[in-house]
């Protein structure tokens, strides 16, 4: 049994008299009002209750009975024995309704103290009792509150795609993960729009990530919501849009779990700061997942990055760099002759009809060719949008993205009305940042701390535009660095990013139960050094930026 397992349990088998112990010793009435439309018991009518209808252990799973909120079943924890309930924190109200899935069935409250200090119950995990009867029988149950939205996911049944490795290397290589389909529920407690929401779906999904399919527990998953007949299903969730694909990250190996929430979030800031192109990234959110019945932890949530979100018109190219390094010309032209859609490690995600695949390769062989192959960096120059060059530079140097350079990228190639293409790089995947670097080291979860602030990470081909300023990219990148260090990119700014993320995950309870399933997870809610690193790199490239 896990440690979080054991922690619930000892409240859910202590003796009856110790549970009653915990009650409003003020309130002595019968019933002192209603919680979630579900009436408080005194301590005294609790106890008559409890004498008179025993609980039994088990009861209501035995006749398929569940516990819902506004109509839906809530997520249970098989370990624990738990349900799980979300709320919005930014109210002292709750919001929504408890019943029982039986008609007949009664429930209540036991009187506690926390039922009058929301923040409170949510912020220190703290386990609620219900009364439960059915006919003549009863049973006591356990409600945790989190902060965060829960996904609850439930798997029917499952498939594995067969790809041919030799005919379809992009599908072999990166879809072949076995095919989960079922349901999915989201209570969706929105902490911007306050609107308490709550999404059933059915779903497919699967597991994504190679480094985070080594991590026992938790997985990364791509989930698509579905309607009843197979199309897709959009729904607005997590205050981050209206969508029908997400992602979930369990972020596994980032010990304070605000690194990719921090950077998408400041680049999110820098990028709605141009209205003249589009480089926006995924968003992110924050849940708790339970899997199959297993709950399964903090997770993030992402919004996809793809045609749609991007806005992509016919003769626009989306690709993904998934590895260091590039294609050599060779490698490059085997693929495109056999028609693939991976020219590794480039992955063509847009166009995607078989007949539009090749001429989608065009603006990725013209920008390997000047930038790799035979470089030419006034041509390289032209391929590009100079001042998303320089977002992505500065970006990626102020977070020290150290998995991004030339990994980790989304690439859009946009046809112009002259027929050129102008490409612009988007940065995904951002758990090494703020000092965190990649390390061959399983028992380490691949991460270890490098507290070196002047280290860059950039390819040559991008540093070569700014160090000898073609076309004016130095000039470009000088304007737009001074005009985020004003702000967006202070260090002020970005410590107090991290630290609302942080406080985030505390109040919510979520990051203490992560860490309970999680042992060897190394989670921590100390930023002393990531924040020092945060000073010391911002101090190191006003120098090396501004000093060129």
């Amino acid at each position: 049994m896990s440690d979080y397992a054991k922690l619930l349990s000892k409240y859910l088998f202590l003796p009856m008299t110790v549970i009653f112990l915990i009650v409003l010793f003020y309130y002595h009435h019968t019933e002192s009002g209603q919680i979630l439309s579900t009436d408080i018991l005194s301590s005294e009518k609790a106890e008559e209750l409890l004498i008179t209808a025993p609980p039994e252990l088990g009861l209501l799973a035995g006749q398929g009975i569940t516990l819902l909120f506004n109509g839906y079943p809530l997520p249970y924890d098989s370990e624990s024995g738990a349900y799980f309930l979300s709320q919005n924190m930014n109210t002292d109200e709750w919001q929504g309704a408890l019943s029982l899935s039986a008609p007949e069935g009664e429930l209540y409250f036991l009187e506690d103290a926390f039922l009058y200090d929301k923040s409170a119950a949510i912020s220190s995990g703290h386990i609620f009792s219900l009364y439960a009867q059915v006919g003549g029988s009863s049973q006591l149950l356990s409600l945790v509150i989190t902060g965060l939205p829960l996904v609850s996911l439930t798997s029917a049944y499952s498939e594995q795609p067969v790809y041919d490795p030799d005919l379809q290397p992009d599908e072999y290589y990166y879809d072949s993960h076995t095919i989960y389909y079922g349901a999915v529920v989201i209570f969706n407690a929105n902490p911007e729009s306050g609107k308490c929401q709550t999404v059933f779906s059915p779903v497919t999904f699967h597991e994504r990530g190679a480094s985070s399919t080594k991590y026992g527990r938790k997985k990364n998953y791509s989930i698509k919501l579905l309607e009843a007949d197979g199309t897709k299903n959009e729904q607005y969730l997590f205050d981050l849009g209206t969508q029908a694909k997400w992602k979930l990250i369990t972020m596994f190996n980032d010990s304070s779990k605000i690194r990719d929430m921090t950077s998408l979030t400041l680049w999110s800031e820098i990028s709605s700061q141009e209205t003249n192109f589009m480089e926006h990234s995924a968003e992110m959110a924050y849940c708790e997942v339970i899997l199959d019945g297993r709950y399964n932890g903090l997770c993030g949530v992402l919004t996809p990055v793809d045609e749609d979100t991007l806005q992509l018109k016919d003769g626009d190219s989306l690709y993904k760099l998934v590895e260091f390094g590039m294609p050599s010309p060779d490698s490059f032209q085997y693929s495109v002759q056999n028609n693939f859609t991976i020219a590794y490690p480039v992955r063509l995600r847009y166009p995607k009809e078989p007949e539009k695949i090749l001429p989608g390769w065009i603006p990725m062989q013209e920008y390997l060719t000047y930038a790799y192959w035979t470089p030419n960096a006034y041509a390289y120059a032209s391929l590009l949008d100079l001042r998303n060059i320089a977002d992505f530079y500065i970006f990626t140097q102020a977070t020290a993205a150290a998995d991004n350079k030339s990994k980790n990228t989304y690439m859009v190639s946009r046809r112009q009305p002259d027929g050129r293409y102008i490409t612009y790089i988007l940065p995904w995947d951002l758990n090494y940042t703020f000092g965190e670097v990649w390390a061959q080291e399983p028992e380490k979860l691949y991460v270890a701390f490098n507290a070196d602030p002047t280290i860059i990470y950039a390819e040559p081909c991008i540093e070569q535009l700014f160090n000898e300023n073609i076309n004016g990219a130095r000039d470009i990148l000088r304007a737009r660095y001074l005009t985020y260090r004003e702000n967006i990119l202070s260090e002020e700014h970005i410590i107090s990013v991290m630290e609302e993320n942080m406080n985030l995950l505390v109040q919510s309870g979520a990051l203490a139960r992560d860490t309970a399933i999680c042992p060897d997870s190394g989670n921590t809610t100390d930023l002393t050094a990531t924040k020092q690193f945060v000073v010391e790199r911002m101090a190191f490239l006003d120098s090396y930026i501004l000093g060129q």
